[in-house]
């Protein structure tokens, strides 16, 4: 049986990081910037590097593989147990 205070965690963190992909794309919009997954990949390691939380700068790279490579599934506790 799957613990509910992990599955609630872990939607809590994938929908940050949505919300970290919709903020980068409203900032590319809003710079008239061109809107494609290299410009939105680069928005969001600009992003990346001016946080000084850790626990967001991995947010911000899984953000990043999941535009990089949507067909994966981005497994936060793996990322949690490499940590």
């Amino acid at each position: 049986m799957k613990d509910r205070a992990y599955e609630s965690t872990t939607k809590e963190k994938e929908d940050e990081v949505c919300c970290l992909i919709g903020r980068a794309v409203i900032e590319l919009s809003d710079a008239s910037q061109p809107l494609n997954k290299s410009t939105l990949s680069l928005k969001l390691l600009s992003m990346a590097d001016s946080e000084g939380d850790d626990d967001r700068v991995l947010l911000y790279w899984l953000a990043r593989k999941a535009i990089n490579q949507p067909h994966q599934v981005v497994n936060l506790s793996a990322f949690r147990q490499a940590r």
